[in-house]
């Protein structure tokens, strides 16, 4: 079964079930660790992550759209305040022109990337801090990390209170194809290791793919349950859309 826009299903968890989220297979993110990682709110619920790419813009995932989004920087607990976040909220919203997997019985995550304005800017801190762009397609077999608050076991679900990080590969397009075949496109890459147990999932939506210190991917769909083997995580291919983002972030 594909886990695809598995951010709105976190809405429609009761208010008071645990709105923590995790990564599969992975450990606590060192609390330093992600300075860029931004947690997006849906009327004080947590559905998706973003990255901080400057003072007034975050990037993430296009299927975490919604009418009114929150954002919080800084977070690294999400039970206890340590005085270290900053509030704030999308005054701009920008998903790129051509997603369409929101149309209803659509299933094209092609696209999926969406930019958000900050209102009031970030200010930035050892715990606010942007994560830079990466200038290059990567290659087969490159190691890079997931992180995200998103359920640590799937099926079924588990929510810690700290983000975590896991390391996985950049996975070659033929076994992507393979895996996702007719579904797969060059503005995607896979990464997960093929034996399985390792994955973003649930909760990790528009999340990073950090590769030798650069974003290299958002969390977009897969499989569920997650961290089958052979069956990878897909990832909007950052590097396919650099123009579109210079673009919007100078014209708004």
């Amino acid at each position: 079964m594909e886990r695809a826009g598995f951010a709105l299903l976190l809405l429609l968890m009761p208010a008071a079930s645990p709105r923590e989220d995790r990564i599969i297979g992975g450990t606590d993110c060192p609390e330093l660790g992600h300075p860029w990682l931004v947690l997006l709110y849906y009327f004080d619920q947590h559905y998706c992550s973003g990255i901080l790419l400057n003072q007034d813009w975050v990037l993430t995932a296009a299927h975490c759209q919604l009418s009114h989004i929150q954002v919080r920087l800084g977070e690294h607990s999400r039970g206890t305040s340590s005085g270290n976040e900053q509030f704030s909220a999308a005054q701009t919203i920008v998903p790129h022109p051509e997603f369409r997997a929101l149309t209803p019985g659509s299933r094209d995550y092609e696209n999926d990337i969406m930019l958000l304005r900050l209102s009031p800017p970030a200010v930035y801190t050892d715990y606010v801090q942007p994560l830079a762009l990466t200038d290059s397609c990567p290659p087969q077999g490159t190691s890079c990390t997931v992180m995200g608050w998103g359920t640590t076991t799937s099926p079924g679900e588990t929510y810690p209170d700290v983000p975590h990080c896991v390391d996985i590969r950049i996975v070659s397009d033929t076994i992507c194809l393979d895996a996702y075949p007719e579904k797969m496109t060059e503005n995607m890459l896979c990464a997960g290791v093929l034996e399985g147990g390792k994955d973003s999932c649930q909760g990790d939506s528009g999340g990073p793919l950090v590769c030798s210190g650069k974003l290299q991917g958002l969390v977009s769909w897969g499989d569920h349950p997650c961290a089958q083997p052979n069956r990878p995580g897909v990832y909007t291919n950052v590097c396919k859309y650099l123009a579109w983002i210079q673009e919007t972030m100078a014209r708004q």
